[in-house]
């Protein structure tokens, strides 16, 4: 089977071709998003409902979520309905989503915004500053070791915090060592249940990462979640987050569809 990551980052490299061209690192910088203070993803997780909810508008395996909503409609309805932060997909080509979504994102709301992104090089997270983001998404498979340093390192500095992703062992083995001497408020671990070369979700992978967790780190648990009582038992194991889009968006009014889920958890 084709391996859709690979697939994705190649695409990536070469959109960011194009927008290193149009768009210098100074313009970034002039940007008023730049010099903007980030809010907490880290604080708004552990203080909150723990739901990231998720602006998506089609995926590599779903195809089109063909949801009527607005994204003002969307992530203004997240926000109500309780969520701890938003996820706002940039990735044009496979996901449907741009920059200028997290610009019109960050307009409308007040809790942190993550860019959801497949992030290779060092631009982006100026991109993502400059845009509106407080955190970024670094996915394990898709750098290495010194990449994902690198990354990290210019992300804190400015002031962006950062979700790993990781999807088995060894990718959170990685990211242990990598940031063993981070702030552990500074970032968050995310477990994709999902296999991005797959695309086959199973929950149960979750399960079986938490304890292997570096200790004081908060746990995300990311992709396949549909109903209130997984994330019931997810948090019952230790899970202080949930990245949800799918779910929500597949249907007419997801910030409504957000309230409703949250509401469940909370039963």
């Amino acid at each position: 089977m084709e391996d859709i990551l690979k697939k994705i980052t190649t695409q990536t490299a070469q959109d960011l071709k194009a927008r290193k061209t149009k768009t210098s690192l100074a313009d970034l910088r002039a940007m008023s998003g730049y010099s903007r203070k980030t809010i907490s993803l880290h604080a708004s997780l552990k203080n909150g409902s723990g739901i990231i909810a998720e602006h998506k508008r089609q995926s590599p395996s779903k195809g089109s979520f063909s949801c009527p909503a607005s994204l003002q409609d969307v992530v203004t309805g997240y926000e109500k309905a309780g969520a701890s932060a938003i996820s706002c997909l940039t990735d044009q080509p496979f996901f449907g989503g741009t920059l200028e979504d997290l610009l019109e994102a960050r307009a409308q709301v007040n809790i942190p915004i993550l860019r959801k992104d497949f992030m290779i090089d060092l631009y982006q997270i100026h991109e993502a500053k400059a845009y509106g983001a407080d955190a970024i998404l670094l996915i394990a498979a898709c750098l290495t070791n010194e990449e994902i340093k690198t990354m990290s390192l210019e992300a804190m500095n400015l002031g962006l915090e950062i979700l790993y992703e990781v999807h088995d062992l060894e990718e959170l083995n990685h990211i242990k060592e990598i940031t063993s001497s981070f702030n552990t408020e500074k970032f968050v671990i995310g477990v994709n249940n999902r296999d991005l070369k797959r695309f086959k979700t199973d929950i149960q992978n979750s399960k079986n990462l938490l304890p292997h967790f570096p200790k004081g780190v908060l746990a995300i648990s990311e992709s396949g979640i549909s109903n209130p009582e997984v994330v019931k038992e997810l948090k019952s194991l230790g899970f202080q987050g949930f990245l949800i889009g799918e779910n929500f968006m597949k249907t007419d009014h997801p910030g409504k569809s957000c309230g409703k889920f949250i509401k469940a958890i909370n039963s």
